[in-house]
């Protein structure tokens, strides 16, 4: 289900109160059906949902007479040019979607968020080193061509040289923010984030406009740069960098890691060599990051040329709406497919058997 703006804005109130959180407001909505719905359920109804205490439930009830939050907040998106996007609705990313616990409730969008986009997030040090930076550059510019979406925190040091590569080269690049979509911080990256959306790519936030960035707001940011990527890259990390907080992050959620080998003196690139030596994939090259996430460009033509398999019609449209050279979302397939998803994974399934695709972690398929 979709949310319309009425709910939207029931849903922000229920996230402006304290100690509810995403996973908390998620678990709600899920048990009443509808963010209006939960400010009028009983108490003995609020009780039965786990972790919502006496507190949450006097302040739920306080809110659906007094809360204003949630207008407020709506109404300043859009004057930042903002979509407000829940969990709920079609615009919301299937891959946060399967953090569960982790995924935020409501995103806060400018620009154009591809929902079906092969992202690699790119970070590390704010005080990059000009090594850092330019082997950020290198292997960001070595990825043009390749379709892939550089993600990123807009940060000082190696996000910015991330986002700044991409847009040099032609690459779509995002960029999530750990404070409101109308603060750029630093300040400096004002004119990188309008030229990130001019490009077509987009500025994401779970917090409300007028949030100011802390230290317990980029953790938290970290998790949607990590959620929404295939790939996390570390670039330059010292051994306590944020960065790595995003690298193990990507690991707990099944997804690929890869760092980048730097200088042994100095210390900037010693989190980078810890991550290796704990099996993250040791990157050099784009191809080493192509290799990592499953493209290879020497196999498109021979993809693209094997003819179709033989397979009954049913199972032969979902192979023809799997990309002949990229990964698909089981999600987007039903999608296009207009199939409930319990019937398609079971087809999707039946033609793994017989060899035609595979499927990979975060329920994502391919052909074979």
């Amino acid at each position: 289900m979709g949310l319309n703006d009425t709910e939207k804005v029931a849903l922000l109130n229920l996230l402006a109160i304290p100690g509810i959180g995403a996973w908390g407001a998620i678990r709600l909505v899920k048990e009443f059906g509808l963010p209006s719905k939960v400010f009028h359920a009983g108490d003995g109804a609020l009780r039965s949902v786990p972790r919502i205490g006496e507190k949450a439930i006097e302040a739920i009830h306080k809110s659906a007479s007094q809360g204003e939050a949630g207008r407020k907040q709506f109404v300043a998106a859009a004057g930042h040019g903002a979509n407000v996007v829940s969990f709920w609705d079609e615009e919301y990313p299937p891959l946060l979607r399967e953090l569960e616990q982790d995924a935020p409730a409501v995103l806060f969008v400018k620009g154009n968020l591809q929902l079906n986009a092969r992202r690699v997030a790119f970070v590390g040090t704010r005080r990059a080193s000009d090594y850092g930076k330019r082997a950020c550059r290198e292997l960001v510019s070595s990825l043009a061509g390749s379709g892939i979406h550089v993600m990123s925190g807009l940060a000082s040091g190696i996000d910015g040289a991330a986002h700044a590569a991409a847009l040099d080269r032609g690459l779509p690049t995002e960029a999530v923010f750990g404070c409101g979509i109308d603060i750029v911080y630093p300040e400096s990256h004002k004119a990188l984030a309008e030229r990130i959306v001019a490009s077509g790519g987009a500025l994401v936030s779970e917090y409300p406009p007028g949030t100011p960035p802390t230290v317990y707001t980029f953790p938290q940011r970290n998790r949607i740069i990590a959620g929404l990527s295939s790939a996390t890259i570390v670039v330059e990390a010292p051994e306590k960098s944020g960065a790595l907080i995003t690298a193990r992050l990507a690991l707990s959620f099944g997804r690929e890691v890869g760092a980048v080998p730097g200088f042994v003196v100095g210390g900037k690139a010693k989190g980078c060599h810890e991550l290796i030596k704990e099996g993250a994939a040791l990157i050099d090259s784009g191809q080493d990051i192509l290799d990592l996430i499953k493209i290879s460009t020497r196999a498109v033509d021979v993809v693209e040329a094997a003819p179709a398999p033989a397979l009954a019609e049913p199972e032969l449209k979902l192979w023809e709406l799997i990309p002949s050279s990229d990964k698909i979302h089981i999600d987007i397939l039903a999608e296009k497919a207009s199939q409930g998803t319990g019937e398609v994974l079971s087809r999707l399934l039946m033609m793994e058997l017989k060899g035609y695709i595979k499927q990979l972690p975060g329920k994502f398929f391919v052909r074979a």
